[in-house]
């Protein structure tokens, strides 16, 4: 069974954010510069604002409840950063690029295009519902074009498409117009919202999302026809009795 997001105050996912992290940056340390708590100031601002942000808004969350909450001073904090949205660029690249880290690793471990589609699609909605109100506001802050978190989340998309575009050239030999997997993406990223806009995330709903986002991109990705008993099956809608 998958992890219930609580409340938007409870900043149990944090704990859960940390495990993932220390999971990858084991495998991947040359790769993951991650400032853990109780490692210095700048790492214990950085962490603690996490649930201040996530429980107050953006809007609303002031740089003095940075400072309460990671009891530093305000000299300390403007040594490290500009302002609170600087700290919230930082949360977001974090975010971003622990999940990069795990599309990689299934990158590395898939068989196939098909099998690669199916373990991010896994991997980024179990990752959403487990961080849920931390993606909600970032990702909702994020896909505003005025908003400083817009170009992170470029940058995250361009490595996403690299990778499915590299696993899609090893599999076919061949480069498909970047917009195919942008699609995908978009199309995974706005269902994530969809189940995130009610917290805690409902197990059932989340798992017909996975199987529908799986079977459509599935579909997407596929070219041999000696894989097509391989892709998931379209969920049917079962009729009323």
């Amino acid at each position: 069974m998958e992890p219930e997001v609580g409340k938007v105050s409870d900043v149990s996912f944090v704990s859960a954010l940390l495990k993932e992290t220390q999971k990858y940056v084991g495998q991947n340390e040359q790769e993951f510069d991650f400032l853990f708590p109780g490692k210095g100031a700048k790492s214990d601002v950085l962490f603690n604002a996490i649930g201040v942000f996530t429980s107050k808004g953006i809007e609303d969350t002031t740089v003095q409840d940075l400072l309460e909450a990671a009891n530093v001073s305000r000299r300390t904090f403007y040594k490290y950063f500009k302002n609170k949205v600087d700290v919230l660029e930082s949360i977001y690249q974090m975010a971003a690029h622990l999940l990069v880290l795990k599309f990689k690793t299934a990158q590395q471990h898939s068989s196939s295009t098909n099998d690669f589609t199916v373990r991010c699609i896994e991997l980024y909605f179990d990752f959403h519902v487990l961080l849920g109100p931390l993606v909600r506001m970032m990702t909702e802050e994020a896909r505003r074009v005025e908003s400083p978190l817009a170009s992170h989340r470029d940058t995250l998309l361009e490595h996403i498409v690299a990778l499915f575009d590299e696993k899609y050239f090893e599999e076919e030999a061949k480069h498909l117009n970047p917009k195919v997997f942008y699609g995908l993406i978009w199309m995974m990223e706005s269902a994530s919202m969809n189940i995130l806009a009610q917290l805690p995330c409902d197990p059932h709903t989340v798992e017909e999302y996975k199987q529908t986002m799986c079977a459509i991109c599935a579909r997407v990705m596929v070219t041999d026809p000696n894989q097509w008993s391989d892709i998931p099956q379209l969920p049917v809608q079962n009729q009323p009795a």
